[in-house]
């Protein structure tokens, strides 16, 4: 497989991602019965049916902001927001909460397919400060990817992230680090370094550092660093939100750790999940 650079994504590309995410899932949720929708996911305490309403509220949730910020429409507020999260908790599943989540997340694509090339490079604000529309639409991503496999792994132990994704998400997944680091670790593990080497389809290598309260990627560590690990980008990518227990994932032979295998595993307090 041609191995890719990690650099910023443009617009078709992250939507073309989110679009994939969207039929991959689109298909599991297609061949589920009414029991399967109650089932485990590896979102802690949430069944497939929760999943999939968070999933469609921030669809529709994402466009009103969108069409606020853009277009002129009408506040996406707070009250806005709690209409739609109290909307999508009321459906029932698999109907008909399958056909709305598929509604709303349609409804983006074609808003989206339709925006003008001067309305994509527009600015839009949320809670991550200011992005154009392609920036904004990384946390799209992964948010439907994460929780697309937080569905499919409860279904199939075996099923990892999109290959297809790993290139526009892997950036948002190193940006997004430090917001995602638990606080207590982040000073436990003050001047902490770690090597990382990533394997396909994004090839790369650099240090995770843990400085002055804040978890940042750099090309080179500081100093000597605490440990080194090789793993597939489809694993760091699960590292950074918790979805990928150390332990595990070395006697799986999905990763491995060189130097001080205490200080590795300690990664896994570091990014405890959500």
């Amino acid at each position: 497989m041609q191995t890719q650079s990690a650099q910023a994504p443009d617009f078709d590309t992250v939507i073309g991602a989110i679009r994939r995410e969207y039929e991959v899932l689109n298909r599991w949720l297609a061949a589920l019965d009414a029991r399967a929708w109650q089932g485990a996911t590896a979102c802690s305490e949430w069944s497939v049916a929760k999943v999939v309403s968070h999933l469609g509220s921030g669809a529709e949730i994402t466009l009103q902001t969108l069409e606020e910020q853009l277009t002129g429409g009408p506040p996406a507020d707070q009250e806005a927001r709690q209409r739609v999260w109290s909307h999508f908790d009321s459906l029932t599943a698999p109907q008909p909460l399958y056909d709305e989540f598929r509604d709303r997340n349609e409804k983006y694509f074609a808003y989206l397919a339709a925006l003008p090339a001067a309305r994509r490079a527009q600015s839009v604000k949320f809670f991550a400060g200011e992005l154009p529309v392609a920036g904004f639409a990384l946390y799209r991503l992964g948010e439907f990817t994460l929780h697309s496999w937080d569905i499919r792994v409860g279904l199939d132990p075996t099923a990892r992230l999109l290959a297809s994704t790993m290139g526009p998400y892997l950036p948002q997944a190193l940006a997004t680090m430090n917001r995602r680091a638990n606080k207590d670790a982040k000073q436990a593990l003050d001047d902490t370094a770690w090597n990382f080497a990533l394997w396909g389809p994004v090839e790369r290598q650099f240090a995770v550092i843990v400085r002055d309260g804040n978890v940042e990627a750099a090309d080179e560590p500081p100093g000597t660093p605490a440990a080194s690990l090789r793993m597939s980008t489809e694993a760091f990518c699960r590292l950074c939100v918790g979805r990928l227990p150390l332990e595990q994932a070395e006697r799986d032979g999905e990763v491995d750790i060189g130097g001080d295998r205490a200080a590795a595993l300690r990664l896994n307090e570091l990014f405890p999940g959500f």
